[in-house]
């Protein structure tokens, strides 16, 4: 199935490109300049010069670069005499890896190239690539003779916001307070809340009055590895939490068991292992149940709605925040009800009711502030940046987000900083500044693959592959849409059809429609 240039560029272009090679055939150098968004039409524009263009020669720019072939060596093949090329066809130079210095070298060498190579030149390019030739090879951009359009683009729909990675803060899981020292209660209180530095200055003090408890008291290990949860640092977490998980089981403390699974498996599941982190909080569950001890369920019960919202499984997870409020509303939990409160706002927004969601999270926000909790107000104010974000409310949604940023930073949890930048870049690219979303979201990615939180580095891959593909860098953008695909469905991630519908979106640009 081949196209014609009027059903690619429009009646009046389509006449322009076949003039363009009837006229310009023996004539000497010509150059003439097409943009060109949608693959398959590139692609298409080649396949009929092929067929109806005697001796035209097609060189693709990609196969240009520091470790390839030269732009003059690779010219010269394509005119050699033995060829009969009577025109040229240039294209991939928004994909080739040596894009700016083959921009350079045509400007510079402008002259040099129309005598070497005296024929028609037709550059296919995407519109990002032909804004660039304009501004840095002005002087090669001058010579071009026509330029045309392809007439009904089909750029991709960015699907940005709706798939920025939602966290929830769980409801902090309570302490024992009659059976650990004072000085560890207040620990647990600043972790909880976001104090971070308050937190490890109560450790200090702990570890003046007991030298040795670092390495043999089960709960102090456990508020080492909170502090370092708190942080985003989930390995040197683990591996302290195991510690202390073995040192209770030593002494037969079923509670100390219990509480060192639900923060396994917080980490679990902020690593994508949903059912690991599942049967974690599962077992610390009965547990808690067993002894009586239900004021520290809701906790377990806000992480295990999390895991569900996370897989998709929408009702359960409004079952479960249901049992923990319940319990949360008997035992006066403030802090657990605000965590509450904000997850099912996270449930809403993936119903699409945003209004809901936006009230819910305004009044947890509330709570939160009341209260000092950091660690809430933070995750309430990202939330509703990404409400206002996605009802194109951009210099709301960055206010609401430079909050939040600014708490993350004070708090100092690295896998939280990430979100900020992820959903930051998202902002940037809806303000049209795509160079500072790309850079935003691969820190988010250095982040958030040095911490283990693959759901996190499948949703920055993925809009990250978006705003390459826009930009005409196909190849990369697929790759890593691709990539975020095989995570997402290999975890169970309820946004891995999401996912797999952009990739579709991406493949069509791709694929020529069948004919009618």
């Amino acid at each position: 199935m081949t196209f014609e240039p009027e059903a690619l560029l429009g009646e009046d272009d389509g006449l322009v490109l076949r003039r363009f090679f009837a006229w310009g055939v023996g004539h000497g150098f010509d150059l003439a300049i097409v943009q060109i968004t949608t693959p398959w039409k590139r692609d298409a524009l080649i396949a009929w010069a092929k067929a109806n263009v005697p001796g035209v020669a097609v060189i693709d720019l990609r196969e240009i670069g520091p470790d390839k072939r030269k732009l003059w060596d690779v010219l010269r093949e394509a005119t050699a005499p033995e060829q009969g090329t009577t025109s040229l066809i240039l294209h991939g130079l928004e994909e080739a890896e040596a894009e700016e210095r083959i921009v350079a070298q045509l400007n510079v060498e402008r002259d040099e190239l129309a005598r070497g190579f005296p024929l028609p030149w037709l550059f296919i390019v995407h519109p990002t690539v032909a804004q660039v030739m304009e501004r840095k090879a002005p002087d090669f951009a001058d010579f071009a003779g026509a330029w045309m359009w392809e007439e009904k683009p089909e750029p991709l729909r960015l699907e940005l916001a709706a798939i920025d990675a939602r966290y929830a803060v769980a409801a902090p899981l309570p302490m024992d307070t009659e059976a650990v020292d004072e000085l560890l209660a207040k620990a647990a209180e600043a972790i909880n809340f976001g104090y971070l530095d308050e937190a490890a200055d109560f450790l200090a003090q702990y570890d003046l009055r007991h030298p040795n408890a670092q390495s043999v008291d089960p709960d102090r290990m456990l508020f080492e590895a909170n502090l370092l949860l708190a942080k985003g640092r989930f390995e040197q977490a683990r591996a302290i939490f195991e510690r202390a998980r073995k040192a209770y089981e030593a002494t037969d403390d079923s509670f100390g068991v219990a509480a060192v699974l639900h923060h396994l498996a917080t980490i679990a599941e902020n690593q994508g292992r949903y059912e690991e982190a599942r049967s974690f909080l599962e077992r610390s569950i009965a547990v808690k149940a067993t002894s009586d001890r239900y004021d520290r369920i809701p906790a377990s019960l806000n992480r295990l709605a999390s895991i569900a919202e996370r897989q998709g499984r929408l009702d359960e997870a409004r079952g479960l925040l249901a049992q923990a409020q319940m319990l949360l509303e008997q035992l006066g939990d403030r802090a657990g009800l605000a965590a509450s409160q904000h997850q099912l706002a996270i449930l809403e927004m993936d119903e699409g009711r945003n209004e809901e969601a936006r009230t819910l999270l305004l009044g947890s926000l509330a709570t939160n502030r009341e209260i000092g909790d950091r660690v809430g107000c933070a995750a309430s104010l990202h939330q509703l940046a990404m409400i206002a974000c996605d009802r194109g409310e951009l210099d709301d949604a960055l206010k609401l987000l430079e909050e939040s940023s600014a708490l993350h930073e004070e708090i100092g949890d690295v896998g939280k900083r990430a979100a900020s930048l992820h959903l930051r870049a998202v902002l940037e690219s809806g303000f049209g500044r795509n160079d500072e979303a790309r850079n935003l979201l691969r820190e988010s990615i250095a982040i958030r693959k040095a911490i283990g939180d693959v759901a996190g580095l499948s949703t920055s891959r993925l809009v990250l592959g978006q705003i390459e593909v826009a930009a005409g860098h196909f190849t990369e953008g697929r790759r890593l849409v691709q990539a975020a695909v095989d995570t997402l469905e290999a975890i169970g991630s309820a946004q891995a059809e999401e996912a797999r519908s952009i990739l579709r979106d991406i493949d069509a640009l791709q694929t020529p429609p069948s004919p009618t």
